[in-house]
């Protein structure tokens, strides 16, 4: 827990700067730029990147949010909005696990969008949970403890943008920040970082933002834990053993829409007892974030016992029969 982390890198600050940002990134977002200026714009803050300097977006894009119930003890599932190939997508079946905590002391909150390449938002279209409207996805949050929002439905000022940023191709500042829109206001995050080096970038970055924060480091970015590797909780970092769990890692290899969908019913269905274990220490992750346990292990322990009490993979069909009620429901209200 002690442990240091690997020396960070040293950003440039740009003085002067962020006033400037603040106002085009207002101007992008208000629809007041040319396409080709906007592809400026981002190209520009590439270029300029720190974490202190895209932490000054933060308050403009919230300004556009179309949410305005804060939920604070939920936690935010920082996904990346473009869909990993090779991400098991393990918080999923974790936070439907978690969703029957007698307490509901874990709420997780997903979000994304609709892209032109496939995305984050696809699995939960094809898991039929994807609420129709932003109140039914305060309703989900409510009721399930778990919940999905669409960007184009909380935000879509960034989403209009989204033809110019695929075109443009490049690693812009929403790039970085996407992730962290919050649209519940939670108090807490989880995310994942490919490196221990990126480490110290997001916590400047997201400095203020939440109460606590939970870091993976996953070769892909995501915040799954699918092998033995650094976890920072807070100012704790955690070396993960899954030897100590019994665990087996997750080899990584390319998954079609179809096959992560597979893989998360049968993984609910307990026919992959395989990676049960590697499920429970990430439930535990939600568990420690939150406070309600001391110790991964603790965490781990309780959803093992959880997950042995109920039939998730009915569980999973309750919730999409409640997407579907409430998107019928929003359909003969039309």
């Amino acid at each position: 827990m002690g442990r240091k982390l690997i020396p960070p890198v040293f950003w440039k600050k740009e003085k002067g700067l962020s006033g400037n940002v603040k106002q085009l990134v207002d101007r992008m977002l208000k629809g007041e730029l040319s396409d080709i200026k906007v592809s400026a714009a981002l190209v520009c803050l590439k270029h300029r990147k720190s974490p202190e300097l895209y932490r000054k977006v933060f308050p403009v894009v919230d300004r556009f949010k179309k949410t305005n119930i804060e939920i604070k003890d939920s936690i935010e599932v920082a996904y990346p909005y473009r869909r990993k190939r090779f991400s098991p997508y393990l918080l999923i079946p974790a936070s439907v696990v978690m969703s029957l905590l007698p307490d509901s002391s874990v709420k997780a909150v997903f979000h994304g969008d609709n892209l032109p390449y496939q995305s984050t938002k696809d699995i939960f279209d094809y898991l039929n949970i994807s609420p129709l409207t932003v109140e039914d996805s305060y309703d989900f949050l409510k009721n399930l403890n778990l919940s999905f929002f669409s960007r184009k439905l909380f935000l879509p000022e960034i989403s209009r943008i989204n033809r110019v940023r695929f075109e443009l191709n490049i690693r812009d500042v929403f790039s970085y920040i996407e992730r962290f829109l919050n649209p519940a206001y939670s108090d807490y995050a989880v995310y994942g970082v490919s490196s221990e080096r990126e480490i110290d970038f997001y916590l400047r970055l997201l400095d203020g933002r939440y109460k606590r924060a939970a870091a993976v480091v996953n070769t892909e970015g995501f915040p799954d834990i699918v092998s033995s590797g650094t976890v920072v909780v807070g100012s704790n970092v955690l070396d993960i053993d899954l030897s100590k769990f019994k665990a087996k890692g997750f080899v990584f290899r390319k998954l079609s829409l179809e096959e992560h969908l597979e893989f998360i019913n049968r993984l609910l269905s307990k026919q992959l007892p395989e990676y049960e274990n590697l499920l429970h220490i990430n439930s535990g992750l939600l568990l420690l974030l939150v406070g309600k346990v001391k110790e991964l292990k603790e965490g781990f322990e309780l959803s093992k016992e959880l997950f042995s009490k109920y039939d998730y993979r009915q569980i999973l069909k309750n919730i999409q029969r409640y997407s579907d009620y409430l998107n019928y429901r929003n359909i003969y209200q039309l």
